[in-house]
Order: C-alpha cells, then structure tokens, then sequence
C-alpha cells in the first residue's frame, strides 16, 4: 500500500506536499504492489484494504485513489474526516494531489456510517462536478465508491458516470 504522504501547508507557501514510493515494506493487510484497479470489484478491494475498519460505521470519510495509465495504483490520501453524515471534501484537494503525482485517472470513495451505501442528492451533485473537473485536466474519473460496512455502491456500475 502506498499512502501519499501528508500535505505541508505553510503561510508562505500554498503548495501540496505529496510523494508516494513503489518500493514500501508491505504492511499486514496490504494488497501486493503494484496494485491494478480494473473494475469496481477491484477498487472496493483496494479501498478496503486502506480503510481503517474501526472508523467505518463512526464518522464519514473521503479517500482518493490516484492510479496511472496502465491502472496502477500509484497511492492514496484521505482528503477528509467529518461526522456522522458529511465530510466535507474541497475539488480543488483532489486534482491538486491528481496533478502532482501525474495521476491519469482516479478513484473516489466515501463511506456512510448509517450502513446505507444509497448515494445522496448530495454525493451525486459532487460526483458530477468532480467528473466535469477531470473531464476538463484529461483526468479519467473511473469510479466513485460509497462503503457500508457489509456492502458498496458503485457510481460506473450503476451507470451515472457515462456522459
């Protein structure tokens, strides 16, 4: 697994601090690197292996996955932590963090703590200006996955990240 590291914000600078390295030590539930994220199958699979399992059904969090053009995983961010129904996630983090690591597409995931993984007025009206983003930088917003803890919701499999 390959996390990028965390973001170094100064008065002076409002830059992104983001590297990421291919040859890291495996941690216990890591996945074999490099990973290929192929289908939503494969990217919940990913994403579970990274998500802190005791946070799951507790607050809401966002994670962006940048792969490269093969669909290597090339790392991962938690972009934010919110409460129990929001986590409020800035577009400009994403493709920041997209950009630096030269990212060609990427997967975004969110879960619900209520265990529901329908996605909201909200999760979709986010998902659509993220996809217009990326359709802007020539970056491909493969998936955009909602976790419960049992289940998943994927916006390609359900159709609504076609044009």
């Amino acid at each position: 697994m390959i996390m990028l590291k965390s973001f170094e914000r100064t008065p002076n600078l409002a830059e992104l601090k983001v590297s990421y390295r291919r040859g890291r030590g495996r941690d216990s539930n890591q996945l074999t690197m490099p990973f290929v994220v192929t289908n939503p199958v494969t990217a919940e699979q990913y994403l579970r292996s990274v998500w802190d399992k005791d946070t799951l059904e507790l607050r809401e969090e966002f994670v962006l996955v940048c792969v490269n053009t093969a669909h290597e995983v090339l790392g991962w961010v938690k972009l934010a932590t919110g409460g129990i129904d929001a986590a409020a996630v800035d577009p400009r983090l994403v493709f920041g963090v997209s950009l630096q690591v030269a990212a060609a597409a990427i997967v975004i995931a969110h879960n619900h703590p209520s265990g529901s993984v329908t996605p909201s007025i909200e999760d979709r009206e986010f998902t659509y200006r993220l996809k217009a983003g990326a359709d802007l930088l020539d970056i491909r917003l493969l998936d955009h996955l909602i976790l419960g803890r049992d289940k998943s919701f994927s916006f390609s499999q359900a159709g609504l990240l076609t044009p």
